[in-house]
């Protein structure tokens, strides 16, 4: 009968230690399948991102611009190896604590009142998570300061270029002017009329006659002064007269 020894129980031992966990690792545990890689178990990493188009910062009222969420990306695409995940883009342009909506990559909005405008973008994708983004735009009725509204401008120049000083239909008037008189910039209306002989020497005109005003208040206390004297002397004479009617 083949005897052991302590060592050669220690090599049995440990084969068969070996042969148990080789059992155990070629079947692993049943009880569930493993957790497929989804974007909402990576975390906030894989949040999409909404990136706005640069707007202006200040613009004229009444003009339109594109809202264009275009540039926005979603990570969880590099990691899931998928097409676009974002499902949803939401606008919400806001002006005087009143709030419109738009929907979609891009949508046209039109800068309608004068006054701060807030915009924010938020990008949702398929799986619920979102991503936000803001911006803010100014509307102003005179954007380049040359005291001509900018619709008016826009109107009938279709450009801002032309000055208040300019005269764009080379009539006399400058663009400042038509604005005032509510005349057409764009149409030549009849020249100023030529200034006559009293619009040109107005200025002499008016010194000659503060010059007689002053010489005529001036000579008023002689002249008052003199024409009492001349009342005294008729009531004398008429005195004088009377009396020698009455000797008769």
């Amino acid at each position: 009968m083949l005897e052991l020894r302590p060592f050669g129980y220690l090599i049995c031992a440990s084969f068969l230690i070996v042969l148990v966990l080789g059992q155990v690792m070629a079947f692993p545990d049943s009880g569930g399948e493993d957790e497929p890689l989804t974007a909402r178990s990576m975390g906030s990493e894989t949040d999409p991102v909404a990136v706005i188009v640069p707007l202006p910062e200040i613009t004229s009222n009444g003009t339109r611009y594109y809202l264009n969420a275009t540039l926005s990306y979603d990570p969880t695409n590099d990691y899931l190896n998928e097409s676009e995940t974002i499902v949803d883009y939401i606008w919400e342009i806001t002006h005087e604590n009143v709030t419109v909506y738009a929907y979609g990559t891009q949508d046209w909005y039109r800068f309608e009142d004068v006054g701060l405008y807030k915009i924010k973008l938020t990008v949702r994708d398929s799986w619920g998570n979102t991503g936000v983004n803001f911006t803010a735009v100014i509307s102003v009725d005179d954007a380049d300061f040359d005291d001509l509204p900018d619709w008016w401008e826009l109107f009938y120049f279709d450009t801002m270029d032309p000055g208040a000083a300019d005269d764009f239909d080379s009539d006399g008037y400058t663009n400042l002017q038509e604005w005032a008189g509510g005349t057409l910039p764009d149409v030549a209306d009849p020249p100023p009329p030529e200034p006559g002989i009293l619009e040109e020497n107005w200025m002499y005109f008016a010194a000659a006659a503060a010059v007689t005003a002053g010489v005529l208040v001036a000579m008023y206390p002689r002249i008052k002064r003199k024409r009492k004297e001349l009342e005294t002397k008729k009531i004398a004479i008429a005195i004088e007269l009377e009396k020698s009617l009455d000797e008769e």
